[in-house]
């Protein structure tokens, strides 16, 4: 049995008695998904302030819209006004279209940031469980679990371009870690 337990991912150590490259790393990975956390809520809130402000702008534009064509349909403004009126009501109505379509892209990113998070929280727990990390099979379902966490095109091209890199490859298959002549495992 160890008598130094491994700390949890998001507890630093407080002595040096504690202190671990497992536990240091685990610290340092959950640093790295608690900014990026942060980092999304901030994006969030701003991002929800410009939809509510993008579904002002596409009310008032409908607004206007309606007003020039009641105001052709009464005849109390020129034809020529009322064609330049009704194409900025047009532009103003792309843009927001444009505008939309940008947050979809920005929505796809937080997914994937999301995945990382994940992906990162999921690493700084295993590396913590010496038994698991010196196993390849171990590593190979963890790259699993991964895998099925990618759900887009672009996410399933770069793990695919790092996963079956040399690590995975070469790695022993199915084979138990082995202690040293002499050693002795404690569990």
């Amino acid at each position: 049995m160890s008598t130094n337990p491994v700390n949890p991912p998001n507890e630093v150590p407080r002595t040096s008695a504690e202190w671990s490259p497992e536990a240091a790393l685990a610290t340092t990975l959950s640093l790295c998904e608690a900014q990026m956390e942060s980092a999304l809520q901030e994006s969030d809130r701003a991002v929800d302030e410009l939809i509510k402000t993008f579904r002002a702008i596409t009310e008032a534009t409908r607004a206007v819209g309606d007003l020039a064509r009641a105001a052709t349909e009464r005849g109390d403004v020129d034809g020529t006004l009322i064609a330049r009126l009704e194409a900025q009501v047009d532009a103003a109505a792309r843009h927001t279209t444009d505008a939309v379509v940008a947050f979809q892209f920005y929505d796809k990113l937080t997914q994937r940031v999301g995945h990382v998070r994940y992906s990162l929280s999921a690493l700084a727990q295993f590396v913590c469980e010496p038994q698991r990390r010196a196993q390849p099979e171990q590593w190979r379902r963890l790259h699993d679990t991964l895998r099925r966490l990618y759900r887009t095109e672009e996410e399933r091209a770069v793990f695919q371009s790092m996963a079956t890199g040399p690590l995975l490859e070469h790695a022993p298959k199915d084979e138990e870690p082995r202690a040293a002549a002499g050693s002795i495992e404690l569990f």
